[in-house]
């Protein structure tokens, strides 16, 4: 972990922030705060982490807390009233359409507290966003004054931020053309701050009215590419699909449509051909692209790149080098199982859709194939067929319209052989599944006397919830308050920890000797595991590198809450079930051989 500066408990907690590792902020906040009573700042700072985790009742009940404290710092308390709008705020975005009622209280406890923020000193952010709230619960000449407030808070607007903030304000005074102006240049200082051109675009949502919803076009995201292609033909393939020869031909046609959409980000896979056209494209233009691998990369290699010969090797090297990231599906060998190739698949497009989610646009698919071609799992046209019915923008640089301007040279025979791929290394092929790891906070200091009370009210709940579910997990274990659960897909998994989490809400824990803040922490991963038979429990089980992640998942989840990784994220988003969403919370580091990843919070599309 990265060494954090600072000669105090709170400046410990910022650097931490800033670096990112917002759990470890978290605890050290948590025990801060516990050994130094009411400190506003500590319990400013935990607050923050909690927000940046998703936990935003906990962060509410935090700042509670400060309710009574006398806090001397101005610029600590427009933080404290600032950071309490947000998550009013936040709530109200979530909650405006499935229970306008509750939204409506939500907006105007936003409006309080942006206000009470500007009162402790007078800064165009709390002035911007108090407008804002204030435009949303339908006070005009409120929300204009406000706005006039913020324009006259503005410092020399030399950021994007500043000139995001002077759209916004000419937005609420009807100064459209002023509006459009800000905004451009905000957007033009942003330069490659997608994040931040992302917040300006969820706030011009909030928003919601015609003229802001003109100015997103100026405020444009980067188009955000889930891709797929064929791969250079193998030696063995009878009828040319993607020759060598067309090798100059495909890549400028990827080009000029590459060329055409503005800034890009790409996830693709890397193999010989397409993959690594699309991805060399991107990178001589220095946007940014994220490679998956569906396997370790040295059976990627000999299974996808080095039958093409001639320097492919060597480019795959190169473009894996200079991406942004690269994402090992499963950091295991092949063994013959196709299904990593769909596991790779459903990563890039979910992949892709979050990421697009996080940026307030639209992604898109674009492939390089030969329509109505042999179907492999997980090949080109086979994650074309599934993306398009998922996908409302799909393009396709069709490879044989492109052959027809220069025929191949003729083959023996017509026949369209796929290549072979490596044949299995174990009996036992690999299952792409979904694991659930969940305990409750606190159960290890409940009395003995309360376990057969214990057992009765936890399991029954888990029990209750199987048998009410139409898609029940194929494996559970239980230990104490452990539970082990596999799932055939994400949204079996995710209506089952949803209505855990729910259920146990709603129990009276000290009646079982537990504390009334006792809560289920939930950790999620989808993977390829093998499924075993087990001699001693005469039952079939599961095994692998995937269990064990989900294992080091669970202990880092807060109290409250469910956390997936990336690939169950991806897989779940990739599914589109609507009733279900991932937000991104941070990449945190795991136990042992794990290192870290990168992790999302589930709830309900509607809370």
């Amino acid at each position: 972990m990265a060494t954090i500066a600072g000669t105090t408990e709170a400046e410990r907690i910022r650097g931490l922030l800033d670096a990112g590792l917002t759990v470890e902020a978290l605890d050290l906040a948590r025990k801060a705060a516990g050994r130094n009573g009411q400190e506003p700042q500590l319990l400013y700072l935990a607050a923050l982490a909690c927000v940046r985790l998703g936990a935003l009742r906990e962060a509410k009940a935090l700042l509670r807390k400060l309710q009574p404290v006398e806090v001397d710092d101005a610029r600590l308390a427009c933080d404290i009233q600032c950071l309490a709008g947000r998550i009013a705020k936040e709530r109200f975005a979530a909650t405006r359409v499935a229970d306008a009622e509750a939204a409506s209280g939500d907006a105007l406890e936003a409006l309080d507290h942006y206000r009470r923020a500007l009162a402790a000193a007078e800064d165009p952010y709390p002035a911007i966003n108090a407008a804002t709230m204030a435009f949303l619960c339908g006070d005009q000449g409120l929300c204009r004054t406000l706005a006039n407030r913020a324009l006259a808070a503005l410092p020399d607007r030399t950021t994007h931020w500043a000139h995001a903030t002077a759209g916004e304000a000419c937005l609420h005074l009807g100064r459209q053309k002023d509006a459009a102006r800000a905004y451009a240049e905000a957007h033009r200082l942003a330069g490659g701050r997608f994040g931040d051109i992302a917040s300006i675009r969820r706030q011009l949502v909030l928003i919601g009215t015609p003229a802001a919803q003109a100015m997103l076009d100026i405020v444009v995201a980067p188009t955000v590419i889930a891709f797929t292609g064929h791969m250079i033909d193998h030696p063995q393939r009878a009828r040319p699909r993607f020759p060598a020869a067309l090798e100059d031909r495909v890549a400028q046609a990827l080009r000029e449509r590459l060329e055409r959409m503005g800034p890009v980000i790409g996830y693709a896979q890397a193999a010989c051909g397409a993959d690594i056209l699309f991805l060399e494209a991107l990178q001589a233009m220095r946007m940014q692209t994220h490679v998956v691998l569906p396997f370790a990369r040295s059976d990627f290699v000999a299974t996808s790149v080095t039958f093409a010969g001639g320097d492919w090797e060597r480019r795959f090297d190169t473009v894996l080098e200079r991406a942004t990231s690269v994402v090992l599906a499963t950091e295991e060998p092949y063994l013959g199982d196709d299904v990593l190739f769909e596991h790779a698949a459903n990563l890039i497009h979910g992949m892709a859709l979050l990421r697009a989610d996080e940026l307030v646009t639209e992604p898109m698919q674009l492939t390089v194939r030969e329509p109505g071609g042999a179907e492999l799992v997980g090949g080109a046209e086979a994650v074309a067929r599934l993306w398009s019915a998922r996908s409302s923008r799909v393009e396709n640089i069709d490879i044989a319209a492109l052959r027809s301007l220069e025929p191949p040279a003729a083959t023996a025979t017509p026949a369209d052989a796929p290549p072979p791929r490596p044949q299995a290394r174990t009996n036992t092929p690999r299952e792409l599944r979904t694991l659930m790891f969940a305990d409750l906070s606190g159960f290890t200091s409940m009395p003995e006397q309360y376990t057969p009370d214990f057992v009765q009210v936890y399991l029954g709940i888990g029990k209750a919830i199987i048998d009410r579910l139409a898609h029940p997990p194929l494996y559970v274990s239980t230990r104490g308050d452990g539970l082990f659960m596999v799932f055939a897909k994400p949204s079996h998994a995710a209506e089952f920890a949803l209505a855990l989490q729910e259920d146990l809400r709603r129990v009276n824990w000290p009646a079982l000797g537990l504390a009334q803040e006792t809560s289920v922490r939930i950790g999620l991963h989808t993977g390829p595991v093998f499924a075993t038979f087990d001699p001693i429990m005469d039952e079939t089980t599961y095994y692998g590198t995937h269990v064990n992640l989900t294992a080091r998942l669970e202990p880092i989840v807060q109290p409250g809450q469910i956390l997936g990784t990336e690939a169950f994220a991806a897989s779940l988003t990739s599914e589109g079930d609507a009733r279900f969403r991932c937000d991104y919370v941070g990449a945190m580091s795991l136990a042992r051989r794990f290192s870290e990843a990168r992790l999302f919070r589930l709830h309900r599309a509607a809370t």
